[in-house]
């Protein structure tokens, strides 16, 4: 990494730590609660959201099992046709040769 490039990375970190430092110390003297009451905002905002994340969660997955079970279905159906015309093409060809057995042993 040149210099230049690692005085850039290092400006950035050290403004991102020092701008982070800044909006805590703001947050912290201008909240309009109390310490309790923001930790207890904190706590239900917290778990709403992990309520939310394993809620969407679900529903994702739900989806995707849905979308997965019907694409195994189309597949089964697929190869089950498949299959069908194996069987059909191998019966063709038996018969084919049965009757070109009958034509030799004649």
């Amino acid at each position: 990494m040149s210099e230049n490039k690692y005085n850039t990375l290092i400006a950035f970190l050290l403004g991102t730590a020092l701008g982070t430092a800044v909006g805590m110390l703001l947050a912290a003297l201008y909240t309009p609660y109390s310490g309790e009451e923001t930790r207890e905002r904190i706590r239900s905002q917290s778990a709403a959201l992990k309520n939310r994340v394993v809620a969407e969660s679900d529903e994702f997955s739900n989806r995707i099992r849905s979308a997965t079970d019907a694409w195994v279905a189309q597949l089964q159906a697929v190869a089950d046709d498949l299959v069908a015309q194996g069987k059909m093409t191998t019966e063709d060809a038996r018969a084919q040769i049965d009757a070109l057995l009958v034509k030799v042993r004649e």
